[in-house]
């Protein structure tokens, strides 16, 4: 164990019993002057938490390399080596009975040391990106002058460190007295896009997060969370009116751009740390997930699909956050780009136009959301959903399909064979001619030219249609695909990756071909059935069909652990379908 005294700046918050094996907090006492974190009101519980998340979170990439480098088995190794000093306030730990001030540890020292590292007690170093939470690879340029944080994407063709520019954009066109993070976007050597931004904290200046204000009070059940967010500011000296009118530019810009990850490290105020006192409202930063940067689907969101996605915030829907704006015109709409601008702004930098003309067209309804939400009409995810299966029941009266992308999901055991054969045999009696799924796509070809290399993209591209298949239907069965190549080569050499760009390649070649295909596997993910989804939008199918099988994995006889089939419907019902996959038909089956 060991004993450090919770610091801020140079006056003594409390003390703090430090488990090294652990990395975490294991005693706290507070010194009774309202300086320690959550506004001076804090405990044991809220010290560990406050020291968990001033670490390296454990999803950060480079985590460990991090860490070894440096000699830490954990997080709070690593911070408590570097005395948990952060570019963003000016808390800090001192070894007990050490003689040590602010002015000895404080990061901007390292302006005039090399490489950003200044030696304590020839053991350590400090870094300043010990504390620097959030999963994007993240550093912070120490030189002098103002910090300047730089944030590195390589996933998702680096779209989140772009998001963070078409958002600066957005607030920048605004021009209005709303705080903002300004970002500006450089694609390096390596294909990754990073950011950077000047710091807007400083010794005299700290950032205290909403996580803080809102856990420095016990808040009563009858009051909203953001309302509460407002009267604790205000309680602490913030212009009522000011923090009103922020929260409701945050909740509408995050709207506009799609923000999934408004949590309550992601924003808060700026407070004076020699007089405690709060300034206001924390400038908007950290937009990175928003704009649909992670997603692969090539189909556009509907109006009721793009309202049903989570968000993490003080609610899970943005339908529930707009019901708390007060001022619906602090956005002015005619300022914000066009859906146009937007497909050419990430096209031109490193998005696929695929992604960028997606990417566009759902901005373009969060747009017309927005709008109609400024004219007075209420935002519900349950009108737009009634709404769009209205259209769809019309439509099929009026122009009935031919052609059906089919697919039958759920757990195993739970009868998709049944069902698959059910829907063939239908189709049969209405005149169909079923076919053989192999005819689509030979294994042959697949293990001959991609046994070492797989190629997907090259392969689906190159896929051509088949004359004679036009009021046809056949079941592609992800089980068979895995029998088939159980007899032509070993199970070693069986992959998953094998199997499902067999499925794709025949499931596109047969809709391509005009034949109906049923298509039959788990598919517990949204990924999972997205990625046929994708192929049939691709293709021009319109009619998507979703058959849900039910059943207890507690009765399943499939072989399968019972632990494993836990596990498999756990997953199932936390991606459970929904009409904003893509499907113009959901039908459940027990």
């Amino acid at each position: 164990m060991m004993q450090y005294d919770l610091m801020h700046k140079n006056d003594r918050c409390g003390s703090i019993l430090y488990d090294e094996n652990t990395g975490k907090i294991t005693d706290y006492h507070d010194a009774g002057n309202g300086l320690s974190p959550f506004l001076g009101n804090s405990n044991l519980k809220k010290i560990a938490k406050w020291w968990e998340m001033r670490a390296i979170p454990a999803s950060r990439a480079s985590l460990r390399d991090i860490l070894k480098n440096a000699g830490c088995f954990t997080p709070g190794n690593f911070l408590a080596k570097n005395l948990a000093l952060s570019i963003s306030d000016t808390y800090w730990i001192c070894p007990f009975n050490a003689h040590l001030s602010y002015e000895d540890v404080k990061l901007t020292n390292f302006a005039i040391f090399h490489d950003r590292k200044i030696p304590y007690h020839n053991a350590t170093s400090y870094d300043p990106n010990a504390s620097l939470g959030g999963q994007m690879e993240k550093y912070w340029e120490i030189r002098a002058g103002n910090p300047i944080l730089v944030k590195v994407s390589s996933r998702y063709f680096g779209q989140q460190s772009l998001n963070e520019v078409f958002a600066s954009r957005i607030h920048e066109r605004q021009d209005n007295s709303i705080p903002y993070v300004k970002y500006y976007a450089s694609i390096e050597a390596d294909h990754s896009v990073s950011c950077k931004c000047n710091a807007f904290t400083s010794e005299n200046i700290e950032f205290i997060s909403a996580y803080e204000i809102m856990e420095s009070s016990k808040i009563p059940n009858s009051i909203a969370l953001n309302d509460a967010y407002t009267n604790l500011c205000a309680k602490q000296g913030i212009d009522r009116g000011m923090m009103q009118d922020f929260m409701d530019y945050q909740t509408l810009t995050d709207f506009i751009i799609s923000n999934t990850d408004e949590h309550f490290l992601n924003f808060g105020v700026l407070r004076n740390p020699d007089s405690m006192e709060l300034i206001g409202p924390a400038p908007i930063f950290d937009s990175g997930n928003s704009m649909f940067y992670s997603e692969e689907r090539r189909i556009p969101y509907t109006r009721a699909g793009i309202l049903d996605r989570k968000i993490t915030g003080f609610y899970e829907k943005e339908e529930k956050l707009l019901k708390r704006v007060q001022n619906r015109n602090i956005v002015k709409a005619d300022l914000l780009p066009s859906p146009q601008e937007v497909k050419e702004f990430y096209a031109q930098a490193t998005l696929p136009e695929w992604k960028a003309d997606i990417i566009s067209r759902n901005y373009a309804i969060k747009c017309e959301l927005f709008r109609e939400f400024q004219h007075g009409k209420t935002i519900s995810f349950y009108q737009e959903t009634q709404a769009e299966r209205e259209i769809v029941r019309k439509e099929k009266i009026k122009n009935p399909v031919s052609q059906k992308f089919i697919m039958v999901c759920g757990l195993p055991g739970t009868g998709k064979t049944i069902q698959a054969n059910e829907l063939q045999e239908a189709y049969v009696r209405r005149g169909y001619r079923s076919v053989i799924a192999e005819q689509f796509y030979d294994t042959d070809r697949v293990i001959h030219d991609m046994a070492d290399i797989l190629d997907r993209r090259r392969v689906l591209d190159a896929l051509p249609a088949i004359p004679g298949y036009k009021k046809t239907v056949t079941i592609i069965d992800l089980d068979d695909i895995r029998k088939e190549l159980y007899e032509k080569v070993s199970v070693l050499l069986i992959r998953d990756d094998l199997l499902f760009l067999i499925a794709e390649a025949r499931v596109k070649t047969a809709l391509k071909s005009g034949c109906t295909v049923i298509y039959k596997a788990d598919n517990l993910t949204k990924g999972s059935r997205e990625r046929f989804l994708n192929i049939a939008h691709e293709v021009g199918v319109t009619d998507k069909e979703l058959h849900i099988m039910h059943g207890n994995p507690e009765y399943s006889e499939t072989g399968i652990p019972q632990k494993q089939l836990a596990q498999m419907a756990e997953e199932f019902r936390e991606n459970y379908p929904s009409f904003d996959e893509g499907w113009t038909d959901l039908v459940e089956h027990d």
